[in-house]
């Protein structure tokens, strides 16, 4: 829970990001407990945290709090609700049915150009009913999603949603908590992402308040913490700290926030993806975080013909020359994450 959000994303050239996220922090597991807890249990729900999301049922009435800004022009939220002109059919529909997919609706045939490729106007229905809270993903049959009302859903009416005042002080110390120290800036790029108004006055607060603390980690800006993680970041001071070598997915959490991630490690990250052929380094580009430092990046991709884990390419950061490479600890973190995916690991000499 304290992770806040696992971000979906369609790109499987490893696996699925929301898998590699939980697997980097729980080792191997079984993937079938997400789904679980999705459907079956329905402890976890997708909504838009900041790009689709599985996020806790529990914060429910948090995300009510804090919306999706989809009457900003500047939003991706924005240009996926501006034409949301079916609002009533969808909501009777649902009522009468229990569940529907974009394709039960004829409407949904009918595209235009969104700049962000072909929409229909019943997708732009469903997704501001999503971002409204008032409906939720019931399931994914073929890979598309399945709706239905959030209420029915979950079986119960949401709880009463709090002020915004009280969320906000919420969200700031989940945020910050997630992040373990972070300056006011990274708190809105993390849990909640950019959806923090009035976080200036709200951080002044807690802090005269004692709730948040400032700290030194020798590092540009004004570092903060959250009271109740002072006797953990004694532990670790103190020695208490079992490292782990992993890798990560490039979209995982705790290296999203670029800037973040250059100034505590001065490593500068990107979304290979993104970037033109001929000038990126690779394509799925997975840091090594071995204990407190990322020491490499590594391009992977999974041949499940041959049932291998690829290792195209490999890059050590400035420091980490051949007698500093942590060889066993690495090729465990291969091996473990070629094991869950069921593979092998196939690694140039």
């Amino acid at each position: 829970m304290a992770i806040g959000c696992l971000q979906l994303d369609p790109t499987a050239i490893v696996a699925r990001n929301h898998l590699l996220v939980t697997f980097s922090r729980l080792g191997p597991f079984d993937p079938k407990l997400i789904d679980i807890l999705l459907w079956d249990e329905r402890r976890l729900y997708e909504y838009w945290a900041h790009q689709a999301s599985i996020v806790p049922t529990e914060d429910r009435a948090l995300h009510a709090a804090l919306p999706p800004s989809w009457a900003d022009p500047r939003t991706t939220e924005n240009w996926m609700t501006r034409r949301a002109r079916f609002i009533e059919p969808v909501l009777e529909r649902l009522a009468a049915n229990g569940s529907v997919r974009a394709a039960d609706f004829e409407e949904h045939a009918e595209k235009y150009e969104s700049g962000w490729g072909r929409r229909s106007l019943i997708a732009d229905t469903l997704a501001l009913l999503w971002f409204q809270g008032r409906i939720v993903p019931a399931g994914r049959p073929g890979g598309g999603r399945r709706w239905a009302l959030a209420d029915s859903w979950f079986g119960a009416q949401l709880a009463e949603i709090p002020t915004q005042p009280v969320a906000l002080r919420e969200a700031t110390a989940r945020s910050l908590r997630g992040l373990g120290i972070a300056t006011q800036q990274q708190v809105t790029n993390h849990f909640l992402r950019r959806r923090y108004p009035g976080l200036p006055a709200a951080w002044k607060q807690l802090e005269a308040e004692g709730v948040i603390l400032p700290v030194d980690p020798g590092l540009k800006g004004d570092w903060y913490i959250h009271a109740d993680d002072l006797q953990l970041l004694e532990q670790i001071e103190s020695g208490a700290f079992a490292p782990r070598t992993t890798l990560l997915s490039p979209f995982d959490n705790l290296i999203c926030d670029r800037h973040r991630t250059m100034a505590l490690w001065n490593f500068d990250f990107k979304l290979e993806i993104y970037v033109p052929k001929a000038k990126r380094w690779g394509y799925f580009v997975m840091p090594l975080l071995h204990g407190d430092q990322i020491i490499a990046r590594f391009d992977l991709a999974v041949d499940r013909k041959d049932g291998v884990l690829d290792v195209i390419g490999e890059w050590w950061e400035p420091g980490w020359d051949g007698r500093r490479r942590p060889s066993r600890p690495t090729t465990r973190a291969l091996n473990e994450l070629a094991s869950f995916l069921g593979v092998d690991v196939r690694r140039k000499p």
